[in-house]
């Protein structure tokens, strides 16, 4: 494994492979524009005797440019205003074209084969990113995918619709078939120039734009109501967020144009943008924070400043934490776990969680489809979350609390990162008994607690027992939640079931390698935190 591993070290090094900054390497403050990075190394086998026979996901979307000329177009306004009356700081002066060529970045930024270009479109390193899932999938799937081909099973792709969920469905589904090009044939719907053919199914993965949808009004409702705007406006109002927006601003701004902002002298509405406002210091800020946020994900596009995008430069560790938390408020209230005893901000996606057990069900069943790809968004991803009660998405805050860091352990960043995914194994013995495992952001992780597994510290559930379990309002008595086997079937996570390590051809390459690694372990002594990084991804730890 030492020589495996450091044959790929070299090539990582000598090739000069660039990866987007993750928040854990440089203390860097996303929430829900985290880039994506895979979590899982190790997958445990399924117990003796079963044998793959289906695999679904969820997909968000991976890193795309800002949704609308909003926060760069306040932004903008303000550095202009200020501008005008000698109310900018150095760093201030140097945003204006920043925010410029931002403003022309997004404008131009190139959709999917046949989509316009413009705002809210993949960037170059969401496409990367959802290639990686997809490579990645095909891979840890590989014997399914065999069988796929053997039996002439079907593969399904689905979307929101939306021009990013369906390129990321290309992008996911190339790679794919880069892995296993004879499944081309096993696609439902087929291809279509050049990439995997989507069928957009508005209902399951954009429900809270489905005017259509039973549950609608009543999400509607809740979006829009006091209730929830006077959550969010309780955290803008914390001691902490007002002096970070303080700290944020008098750094691009002088006090007098803060203070301008502070006693409602002046105010900004969006250009394009209906009832998109700035009045105070808190607005103020967020709208360059949503600029700092949004920049890795630009950081290869074509119009990119030479000198990259610098909006860090009014971010530090002090504050960052406070940004996101605010961030993380109004995804938590809108879109999350909400209100303790509340299902209005997520149960509008209880359809998509029935899909995925019935999706199972039929696959058991002897149904033909072995395998369904859908892309969706963080309003896909979070409430799902909610429904599933993946680790910090488990609860709600009491309705006399405010949602904080402090009593709630949901973090936008590990909860739907650009990429975020929900992934699901079936796993099926000659007796017909079908297991499923969930994957999150590719890390296999247990089924909520009121679900048991088959055995205790396994991660494997009959599939009768998440049915019983998993709806909303259910309990399950249990009854059909342990398998007849008398196989062992503990977590047992095997060293060569790591995407790295089960592919041989990976390391096809190691006696080519083998003489540049004098020049690559010193270059990987300099680049160790990146290298490290991207070795993650494979499951491979330095060995030095």
């Amino acid at each position: 494994m030492r020589i495996r591993t450091l044959a790929l070290i070299a090539a990582v090094a000598c090739a000069g492979v660039t990866v987007p900054a993750t928040a854990a390497e440089h203390g860097s403050y996303y929430s829900t524009k985290q880039h994506y990075e895979p979590q899982g190394r190790e997958y445990s086998e399924a117990p003796a005797g079963f044998r793959q026979i289906y695999t679904s996901t969820v997909n968000r979307h991976g890193s795309r440019g800002l949704s609308s000329f909003k926060y760069d177009d306040l932004a903008q306004q303000m550095l202009e205003y200020a501008q005008e009356r000698d109310e900018l700081t150095d760093l201030g002066e140097k945003l204006i074209p920043q925010v410029e060529a931002m403003i022309s970045v997004n404008e131009e930024l190139a959709g999917g084969a046949g989509q316009d270009a413009g705002y809210g479109n993949l960037t170059a390193v969401g496409r990367e990113e959802l290639r990686g899932i997809g490579q990645r999938n095909a891979q840890r799937n590989a014997e399914l995918m065999h069988s796929i081909d053997r039996d002439d099973s079907k593969v399904k792709f689905i979307s929101s619709g939306e021009d990013r969920a369906n390129d990321s469905g290309w992008n996911f589904g190339a790679a794919w078939l880069k892995e296993a090009p004879t499944l081309a044939d096993n696609l439902v719907d087929g291809t279509n120039d050049g990439h995997v053919t989507i069928e957009p199914r508005t209902d399951l993965m954009y429900a809270h734009k489905d005017k259509k949808s039973p549950s609608y009004e009543k999400y509607s409702a809740w979006k829009d109501s006091p209730q929830l705007q006077e959550k969010i406006q309780e955290a803008y109002s914390k001691p902490a967020s007002q002096e970070a927006s303080q700290e944020l601003l008098s750094k691009i701004f002088t006090s007098d144009f803060i203070d301008e902002l502070k006693d409602g002298s002046i105010s900004f509405s969006a250009r394009e943008k209906d009832g998109k406002t700035v009045e105070g210091i808190v607005d103020a800020a967020l709208q360059f924070y949503n600029l700092y946020i949004i920049a890795p994900a630009l950081a290869h596009e074509e119009k990119t400043p030479a000198e990259g995008w610098i909006f860090d430069q009014y971010m530090d560790d002090a504050s960052g934490p406070t940004f996101a938390y605010l961030l993380d408020v109004e995804d938590f209230y809108e879109k999350g776990p909400a209100i303790e005893g509340r299902t209005v901000s997520y149960d509008n996606y209880e359809p998509l969680l029935e899909e995925m057990i019935e999706g199972v069900q039929n696959r058991a069943a002897g149904g033909e489809i072995a395998a369904e790809y859908r892309f969706g968004h963080a309003e896909t991803i979070i409430p799902l979350a909610a429904l599933l009660k993946t680790p910090g998405s488990e609860k709600g805050v009491p309705a006399g609390e405010l949602y904080t860091w402090q009593n709630s352990d949901w973090r936008g960043d590990k909860v739907s990162p650009m990429g975020a995914n929900i992934q699901w194994d079936a796993f099926q013995n000659d007796n017909g008994e079908t297991l499923v495992r969930m994957l999150y952001n590719e890390k296999e992780i247990p089924f909520k607690e009121g679900c048991e597994p088959i055995s205790e510290g396994s991660t494997f559930y009959t599939i009768d027992e998440l049915s019983a379990c998993l709806p909303l309002g259910s309990i399950s008595d249990h009854s059909q939640a342990h398998i007849d086997s008398t196989a062992d079937s503990g977590y047992k996570p095997q060293p060569g079931s790591s995407v790295a390590s089960s592919q041989p051809k990976m390391w096809a390459v190691v006696g080519a390698l083998v003489s540049v690694l004098t020049i690559a372990v010193g270059t990987v002594y300099i680049n160790r935190q990146q290298i490290e990084s991207l070795l993650h991804k494979f499951g491979i730890q330095l060995p030095f």
